[in-house]
């Protein structure tokens, strides 16, 4: 009778007037700094099934069972492959216990083993741990809407300042990243070799987010014009604005049709991509960075870039419709303006008034 071990899990067995309970504690061998709160909660469990009483609220919902009912609540999401890739990595860390059971302690512990490596060995940014906990956080969420806890134990939390490192590549940097684009068609053992350039290519010819560019369907394309239904944009929103527009409409340039007609693939997707996993984007990012030397290098620079091209060449209200902002304000933060241009603008700024004062 007690704790004992199969392999490398933890179990507890108990009798009770004659009866036997074997009960899996979900946690592995090296945590055992969780084991005593969760042989209480395992004892509770137990007593109250023998005496015929109602479990207490949460017991019977493990992490592990929830997580699947989040991620159907959410597939709506574009970027919902990274919260399924996120929250194996949480159950790789965590145990897996009742959702009522995880308070500060735990989230703590969650927070040192992310903070100590991410997956291939590499020290996660605070932006990458605010991620996580971000999502923990709409989960357990969910989980008070579901009537499962009463209380959310990511409450605790205190997301890290962020640091802006989001901006325009110069026409140098964006070479050096479609050559090194080009380059990763020669390595065989990149999954998307075959396509990663045109991935490349088409986000700086249309300005599209990267979870827009790998679900793109072409049923939504017509002549010169894509049409992204509402639900499938980044956010959804209810009320009067969703209710007039149902889709995001894109206009094609001539470079982004030639991108999509070269495309083979086996159904409606436009890209052919292997599970539409976006870390296999991820690892064509870090090769990117190796390649060109550009070590702060993501994809959603691209985006930036086209909003400072289209900005510097038109105007903002104009990037504001390619990049399907909602508010100019955003289009703002995606604007960078080159210190040439800033002294070109104030340059004639100081000529027009020269001018003016001269008369």
């Amino acid at each position: 009778m007690g704790l004992y071990l199969r392999g490398s899990w933890y179990w507890y067995k108990r009798m009770v007037n004659g009866r036997v309970y074997y009960r899996p504690l979900k946690i592995r061998k090296g945590q055992e700094s969780f084991l005593s709160a969760r042989l209480s909660q395992v004892e509770d469990e137990i007593t109250s099934l023998h005496l015929g009483l109602d479990p207490p609220a949460g017991t019977q919902v493990l992490l592990s069972e929830y997580r699947g009912k989040y991620l159907e609540a959410k597939k709506h999401k574009k970027t919902i492959e990274w919260d399924r890739q996120r929250l194996l990595r949480v159950s790789e860390l965590w145990p897996d216990l009742p959702l009522n059971f995880y308070g500060k302690g735990h989230v703590e512990a969650l927070e040192k083993k992310l903070s100590a490596s991410g997956p291939g060995g590499r020290t996660p940014k605070p932006a990458t741990l605010n991620r996580y906990m971000e999502l923990l956080r709409h989960l357990f969420n969910l989980a008070i809407e579901d009537g499962i806890i009463r209380e959310n134990p990511m409450r605790f939390y205190q997301p890290y300042a962020e640091e802006g490192t989001r901006r325009a590549l110069n026409e140098d940097e964006l070479r050096a990243v479609l050559a090194a684009a080009r380059s990763l068609e020669k390595t065989k053992r990149f999954r998307l070799r075959h396509v990663f350039y045109d991935l490349i290519l088409f986000a700086l010819a249309t300005g599209m987010r990267l979870s827009e560019i790998l679900n793109l369907r072409r049923s939504w394309i017509s002549g010169d014009v894509l049409a992204i239904p509402l639900s499938e944009t980044k956010s959804r929103r209810r009320g009067r604005t969703a209710s007039k527009q149902k889709v995001k409409i894109i206009s094609l340039n001539e470079l982004a049709r030639e991108i999509i007609a070269r495309q083979g693939g086996h159904d409606d997707h436009v890209f052919d991509l292997y599970r539409r996993d976006p870390m296999v984007i991820f690892y064509g990012v870090l090769a990117i960075r190796r390649i060109a030397g550009i070590h702060d290098f993501t994809f959603h620079h691209l985006r930036h870039t086209v909003s400072t091209i289209v900005a510097s060449q038109s105007s903002l209200a104009t990037a504001r419709i390619v990049l399907g902002h909602a508010d100019l304000r955003t289009t703002l933060r995606y604007t960078h303006p080159s210190m040439a241009e800033q002294r070109e603008t104030v340059t004639k700024l100081g000529t027009y008034l020269k001018a003016l004062t001269s008369k």
